[in-house]
Formats: structure tokens, sequence, C-alpha cells
């Protein structure tokens, strides 16, 4: 059974996650101890840790004796991505219920600056893009609740977060993009775009904006895509270096 490691007890389980491809952007914010919740054996000298923010990852050496039980205990539903030494042991203890899944890990590339203006400068008319305040946020959150559910609430997340998003002139939210993850180093994207508003440029728009927000602040831009439209954009906004991995979904029940 792993222990829980207070937020400001993490840095020992950092080396474990050194070199674990993908979902960077979490990995800092949860070893930061701003959001998400962190497992090990031993807190003081770990062997296997587990970290979890709506995704889990999991590193460190199969072979210690809590690793086994740690794979047994995922619940049904969850998304968990291991480190590469990791998998075989994955696949036995929990191969009957596992679907495996592309994701698709990138760098920062060298940022076209004007290139990004133009993404989110050149929208229809009666659409603008914004930065997420207090009165945008109820219809923000209305697009997609994964744009701040990682945070305790909608103030937490203004106060800890960032987001932009595309309003009518109703001043409803049609697209956004927001810090699923956020550090002192890095910031972990997420995008959501109505349906009815798709194939527009608006998941560009809202992207390019929190690029030059992470630019400005210092910020490490992290985008991990779930599917192959997601990595497309990504490339267009300029991230580099795709690197494919394998995720894994927790028996069939939907998230």
């Amino acid at each position: 059974m792993l222990t829980p490691v207070p937020p400001n007890e993490r840095q020992p389980l950092c080396s474990l996650f050194d070199g674990v491809l993908g979902l960077q952007g979490l990995i800092d914010s949860v070893m930061e101890g701003i959001l998400g919740d962190a497992y090990a054996d031993d807190p003081a000298n770990p062997r296997v840790g587990h970290i979890r923010l709506d995704f889990n990852a999991i590193a460190g050496d199969p072979e210690a004796p809590a690793a086994r039980d740690l794979l047994a205990g995922l619940e049904e539903g969850e998304h968990v991505a291991v480190a590469d030494a990791w998998t075989d042991l994955l696949v036995e203890v929990r191969g009957h219920d596992l679907q495996p899944y592309d994701r698709f890990d990138f760098s920062p590339g060298a940022w076209d600056r004007s290139a990004l203006a133009a993404f989110h400068g050149s929208l229809t008319e009666g659409l603008t893009v914004t930065r997420v305040t207090g009165d945008t946020l109820p219809a923000f959150e209305d697009l997609e609740d994964s744009l701040i559910y990682n945070f305790e609430s909608g103030e937490d997340f203004l106060n800890r977060g960032i987001g932009f998003g595309v309003f009518s002139s109703g001043r409803r939210c049609v697209a956004g993009c927001s810090s699923f993850a956020i550090s002192s180093r890095s910031l972990e994207f997420e995008i959501q775009t109505d349906p009815a508003f798709q194939r527009r440029g608006l998941a560009l728009a809202t992207a390019a904006r929190m690029i030059e927000h992470c630019i400005v602040n210092g910020l490490r831009p992290c985008w991990d895509a779930g599917h192959e439209g997601s990595a497309r954009l990504a490339e267009r906004l300029g991230f580099t270096n795709r690197r494919q991995y394998t995720a894994y979904r927790v028996g069939t029940k939907p998230r």
C-alpha cells in the first residue's frame, strides 16, 4: 500500500519521474504540490511513485513489493501512463481489462510571434478571444467543465490558473484553452470547442493566446495530445518533436 505524500514533501519523488514521456506539465504541477495527489511506498526514500490529477502516472521500480498491489488497485475507468519498465507488469496484472491507446508528447517550438498573433487576430466578426475573468468564468465552465475541474473551485482557478475563451457577442463561450495543470515553470494545455463552431480556427486562436501568455510569464507550454487531430493542432501552433507513447484506459466504464 502506498502512502499519501504531502505537497511540501514531494521532492524525493521527482527523480522517479525523470525521463517519463508525456504529461510533463501535469507531473510538474503535482511535484510542486500545486494540484493533484502523490503517493509513494516510502515518502522519504521512494521506490514506487504514483501521481494523480485526473490522469494517473506511475514510475519507479516495478520489482518493488508495492508495485503489483498499486496496479491491481487501479479503478475501472481510470487512465494511466507508466514508465517503460512497468509495461510488462501492467499487462501481467491488468491485461484482462486494459484498453491501450496512443498519445503524443511534444516539445515547445521556436515560437513565431507574428503567426501566433495572426491565429487570434483574424476571428470572424462577433467573436473575440479574451482572458477569462470572474464575469466570464460561468460561460467558460459551461462550455466544458474539464477546463477548470482540476482546481478546487472557480475562484481557485481564477487565482491560480489561467484561461482564454472565444466569446460571442452574446457572451457565450464557444471555444476555450485553460491550464489543465500549472506550476512555476510549465503549463499543460486543455482545449475545448463547441461542436457547432469547430473548423473555424477557434482552438488555434485560444491556444495561440495561451502560448503568448506562457512566453511572457516564463512558462514552458506543454501539449500532450490524446488523438491525431490534437497532434496536428499542436504542430500548426509550432510545437515540435512529436513522440508517440502508449497510455491505457482501465476497464470499460466511460469517464
